[in-house]
C-alpha cells in the first residue's frame, strides 16, 4: 500500500487502529473521518488471508457505519482465484465464498489484477475491474536486453496469455505440451515452436510449488535453449517452490509486488521484483475521476 501510496505524492494512507484483545477478538478503529468520502482499501494477501479477511470485513463495516460515500476494495492478489469452480462434489468454489463475503459488507466496487481466472468476475454484482502487470513486465523483459528472445507459456492453458503478450511485444512464444509436467518428468514432451540456441522467458500468472516452471526450464535447457528467465505476476512462492527454483537451471526468476517478497529475495539471489504500484495508482486515480481504464493497458 505505500508504494501505491507514493504515486501520490501528496494523499497520505488514513489512520487506522487494529487491537487484538485478550480473548483473541480484534478491534477495529477508523481515526479520520470519511463522511462522504471515495475510500479506497488496500488489502495485500499474505500468509494469514484466512484470518485477515475477517479485518478487511471489519474495516469495510467500520466505513459503511462512518457513512462513507463509497467502498472501493483493491486486491493486488485475488486469493483464492484458481478455486473457481468445485472439482469434486466435496469441495466449494472458495472464490465465490469470498466474493460473498466482500459483497456482504456491501463494498462498491472490487480492483484486482491478472485474476487466474477472469470468470471469477461473474461471482461478482458489483463491478470488478481486473487490470494486467503486463506493461510492467514488458518493460522489464525490455530490459533485459536478450538474444533472439522468445515467450514460453509452461501450459496450453496459458497460450492465450503468452500469445497475447508476445504481439505486443513482436516476439515469437512457443508452447510447452507436455502430458503433466507437475509431477516434475520430462518424458513425452511436444514443444510447439524454435527454442532452440535462443534466449527464453516461461510465463504464467501464479508461481506456488513451481514445479511446472522448474520442468519447464529443464525442458528447455535439454531442447538446446541458451538462456532461461521465468515471469509471474503473482509470487505465492512456497518454501519447496522456492528451494525448486534455486537448484533449477532458472537464470533470472520475476515476480511483481503484489504480495510481499522480503523473505524471499533473502533466500533467492536470482529473483527480482517488478513494481506495479504505478499501475495501481494510475487505475485509482481514473475510477475516482471516472475515467476509462482501457487506456492503462497501453502505458
Amino acid at each position: 500500500s505505500s508504494g501505491i501510496n507514493a504515486e501520490y505524492g501528496d494523499i497520505a494512507l488514513s489512520p487506522l487502529t487494529r487491537r487484538k484483545l485478550s480473548n483473541t477478538e480484534t478491534v477495529i478503529e477508523i481515526q479520520e473521518s470519511v463522511r462522504g468520502k471515495d475510500v479506497y482499501i488496500i488489502f495485500s494477501c499474505n500468509k494469514e488471508f484466512n484470518n485477515s479477511i475477517l479485518d478487511l470485513l471489519m474495516i469495510v463495516e467500520a466505513m459503511k457505519n462512518a457513512s462513507v460515500g463509497c467502498v472501493t476494495v483493491v486486491f493486488p492478489s485475488f486469493p483464492y482465484a484458481r478455486y473457481d469452480a468445485a472439482t469434486r462434489y466435496d469441495r466449494c468454489p472458495i472464490a465465490r465464498l469470498v466474493s460473498d463475503m466482500i459483497q456482504s459488507v456491501d463494498c462498491n466496487r472490487m480492483l484486482t489484477m491478472d485474476l487466474h481466472s477472469p470468470q471469477v468476475q461473474g461471482y461478482f454484482d458489483i463491478p470488478v475491474d481486473n487490470i494486467t502487470a503486463e506493461p510492467s513486465l514488458k518493460q522489464w523483459i525490455k530490459e533485459l536486453h536478450l538474444k533472439d528472445p522468445v515467450l514460453i507459456t509452461p501450459t496450453p492453458q496459458g497460450t492465450k496469455r503468452v500469445a497475447n503478450l508476445a504481439e505486443s511485444l513482436g516476439l515469437n512464444f512457443a508452447i510447452i505440451h507436455a502430458p503433466d509436467t507437475s509431477n516434475g518428468t520430462t518424458e513425452n514432451v511436444t514443444i510447439v515452436g524454435d527454442v532452440k540456441d535462443r534466449d527464453c522467458i516461461i510465463y504464467d500468472d501464479i508461481a506456488d510449488y513451481c514445479t511446472s516452471l522448474v520442468t519447464s526450464a529443464a525442458i528447455l535447457k535439454e531442447r538446446g535453449a541458451r538462456k532461461i528467465c521465468c515471469m509471474a505476476t503473482h509470487g505465492l512462492f512456497t518454501q519447496e517452490g522456492i528451494q525448486r527454483c534455486v537448484d533449477s537451471c532458472i537464470d533470472k526468476f520475476a515476480v511483481t509486488e503484489t504480495i510481499d517478497q522480503t523473505e524471499n529475495l533473502a533466500t533467492y539471489s536470482k529473483l527480482e521484483t517488478v513494481d506495479v504500484a504505478m499501475l495501481f495508482a494510475e487505475a485509482i486515480r481514473r475510477l475516482h475521476n471516472n475515467e476509462p481504464l482501457l487506456r492503462l493497458f497501453t502505458l
